[in-house]
């Protein structure tokens, strides 16, 4: 059907097609659907109802004009100028009453495309052949409802793609044309199920992404890596988590790690078992991970000596039992099996990190008590006898060369940061 250069009817027609969820249209007309759905504005019927952010960045590094067939007999055209470009969210406004409706984007020099971004996009369960036109992509993401299910047998022509990610798709497996693919960053969050044996022996090859360095494996019911995976020295970023089924952190995680991300853990952790292994491991962010309460840190984490960022998040620190079980987990460990001499000399393992909570439940990220020096308190001597949590605080601020950053009691989101004086 394309000639020569991709060239039709003598028009350059390259084209993407994306659909998107459509909310609730003001007008209750049943109209006939069409195939796909796309929304960018409001419905022409005198009330927004954009209901989620819907976005498309696309990123070129030549100009171009970009056409639209808006799917209801309209087109348009955008100029793209170098760089990142976003389409608007009210660049076409709906008045047919038809509450599903197909886009159609049609670019001018495909080659040229560097990025390509989605949010709330759904972009079909199985992706256009044409993204093999695309030759310059280095970064292909498609967020949230992206709801793919099939990739093009053949992504040998994307050279330079590095980044990869799928969010809410429904991925038999990792696909075979994947494997081909020089990528740096791989993410498929909730949208694949290595409990289902297609996709399990696919993961045996993970190994061959030779150039990967961040991993985003989180919902998608893991509970192993293969053993060859271990051997991959350049993942220097992993996040796991959700519904993935591990109640001890999996074993064939390379020691080249220095940011572990588990989100959302369900279930928990049930010990500190394998974080030894992590040796080079900087950065830590939990969500729900452990229960808290009635699990201390364990002597596992110890061998962690370059830990210097914890980050604990929304159900983390949802309630303030939790909270204050970690300050005093994190003190009693601190304390008693990293490094007992609070004197400025020696080593400087779990000194100088940096704490966060981080929630959006009413301030429960907050630590019981004042910020204030413990009865007994003296600089590079003596915690003394701390009497809360944040006397506690306090002293790894003054003590040890924390920075600590929790809710400041007052309101949901504003947070207060505490430093070494």
């Amino acid at each position: 059907m394309f000639t020569a250069d991709n060239v039709i009817f003598g028009y350059k027609f390259n084209k993407l097609s994306f659909t998107v969820p459509t909310p609730s249209l003001t007008d209750n007309t049943q109209d006939p659907p069409v195939t796909g759905r796309f929304f960018a504005g409001n419905t022409g019927f005198g009330e927004n109802i954009m209901l989620t952010s819907i976005a498309f960045n696309f990123t070129t590094t030549e100009t171009q004009k970009l056409t639209i067939s808006w799917g209801d007999g309209f087109f348009g055209e955008i100029d793209l100028v170098v760089g990142t470009n976003t389409l608007a969210r009210n660049e076409h406004e709906y008045t047919d009453g038809i509450n599903e409706h197909t886009i159609v984007f049609s670019f001018e020099k495909p080659k040229a495309i560097s990025a390509i971004n989605t949010l709330n996009v759904n972009v079909g369960d199985i992706i256009s052949e044409d993204l093999k036109k695309f030759t310059g992509l280095e970064s292909l993401v498609f967020g949230n409802r992206s709801g793919i299910q099939e990739f093009p047998a053949d992504l040998s022509t994307l050279t330079n793609l590095k980044n990869l990610s799928v969010l809410d798709s429904d991925i038999p497996k990792i696909d075979d044309s994947i494997f081909s693919l020089p990528l740096e960053k791989l993410s498929f969050r909730n949208s694949i199920d290595f409990s289902i044996t297609e996709a399990s022996d696919s993961l045996e090859r993970l190994a061959e992404f030779v150039f990967l360095e961040e991993l985003n494996f989180a919902g998608t019911k893991l509970t192993e890596f293969p053993v060859n995976f271990i051997n991959r020295n350049r993942l220097v970023s992993l996040t796991i988590g959700e519904n993935n089924e591990f109640t001890i952190l999996p074993i064939n995680i390379p020691i080249s790690v220095t940011s572990l991300s588990l989100e959302g853990k369900s279930p928990d952790l049930t010990s500190y078992e394998n974080f030894d292994r992590l040796v080079n491991l900087e950065r830590l962010f939990l969500d729900g991970t452990f229960d808290n309460v009635n699990l201390a840190i364990g002597n596992e984490l110890a061998s962690c000596e370059l830990l210097k960022t914890i980050s604990y998040r929304r159900d983390s620190v949802s309630v303030l039992a939790s909270t204050n079980a970690i300050v005093n987990n994190l003190f009693n460990f601190i304390v008693t099996r990293a490094n007992a001499v609070i004197s400025t000399g020696g080593s400087n393992k779990f000194r100088d990190m940096t704490i966060t909570m981080l929630s959006v439940n009413n301030g429960n990220n907050r630590p019981s008590g004042t910020y204030q020096a413990p009865k007994g308190f003296e600089k590079n001597v003596s915690n003394g006898t701390p009497a809360n949590e944040l006397e506690i605080v306090y002293c790894f601020v003054e003590n040890y060369g924390h920075t600590w950053t929790v809710g400041d009691g007052t309101s949901t989101f504003n947070t207060q940061t505490f430093s070494p004086s």
